[in-house]
């Protein structure tokens, strides 16, 4: 009879050791990877918010819905542009964001009802910025 106390005691004892520090107290599922890279590329676009340009134009996509491949390749190639004329820290915000984003570019992107990147309206740094945000929001969702 002992036995089985002490046995049952050592089992609630661990069933209470993996609640308090193994299991999740919520049951929100965990972010999924996209989710993840998505919220680390939006961080890294933040540090950007504050940049000055005023003599560079940026090609800024505005499509949303069936063109988002095309969409993303024309923002990222915009910012491989943008890379050239910030400084260092600037630069590893944009490389990470570019890092982080390629994983959504994936697959074939010649998309013929999609306007090219040269089609798209020229913008100052702030406007591009803000659609670009607006864009990876969208994509979250």
């Amino acid at each position: 009879m002992m036995c089985k106390v002490l046995i049952f005691g050592c089992i609630a004892a661990v069933i209470l050791m993996t609640a308090s520090y193994g299991a999740p107290l919520t049951t929100e599922p965990p972010p999924t990877q996209e989710a993840q890279l998505l919220r680390a590329a939006i961080m890294d676009l933040e540090q950007l918010k504050n940049f000055k340009n005023n003599f560079l134009d940026f090609y800024t996509p505005n499509d949303t819905g069936e063109c988002n491949r095309t969409t993303l390749e024309c923002f990222l190639r915009e910012l491989e542009v943008l890379k050239e004329d910030v400084g260092q820290e600037d630069q590893r915000h944009i490389i990470n964001i570019k890092k982080n984003l390629d994983y959504f570019k994936a697959g074939n992107s010649s998309d013929l009802t999609c306007k090219m990147c040269e089609s798209n309206e020229k913008k100052k740094f702030s406007e591009f910025y803000q659609a670009l945000n607006r864009f990876l929001q969208s994509m979250l969702k």
